[in-house]
């Protein structure tokens, strides 16, 4: 069994882009805490397991996002903001992003 590279938190509300990051994590060795659904429930999970990074992709924005967002950074936490420019784009930043992590 391969190493893991670190886990990763996810908290997007679009299930077919959440599934899609799950699978791109998985694929590139990484454990996935996740996906939430929302900014509540990822919170709750980053004060049970400090994760090594995260992707916050919410797309019914609220003011209790940037809590979330501002944990991660107290905690010296990467992140990968999402947008709304859909799966293609997801895919064309995950990866590069992950790979920077690493280094």
């Amino acid at each position: 069994m391969a190493q893991s590279n670190g886990r990763i938190l996810v908290v997007e509300d679009d299930p077919k882009l959440a599934g899609m990051m799950v699978d791109l994590l998985l694929a590139e060795d990484y454990e996935v805490d996740g996906p939430y659904t929302s900014v509540s429930d990822g919170m709750a999970a980053l004060a049970m397991h400090i994760p090594d990074g995260a992707v916050v992709d919410l797309h019914r924005h609220s003011r209790s996002e940037s809590l979330l967002k501002d944990d991660l950074e107290a905690y010296a936490i990467p992140f990968l903001e999402g947008e709304d420019s859909g799966a293609q784009d997801l895919q064309q930043r995950l990866l590069p992003w992950l790979r920077h992590m690493r280094h």
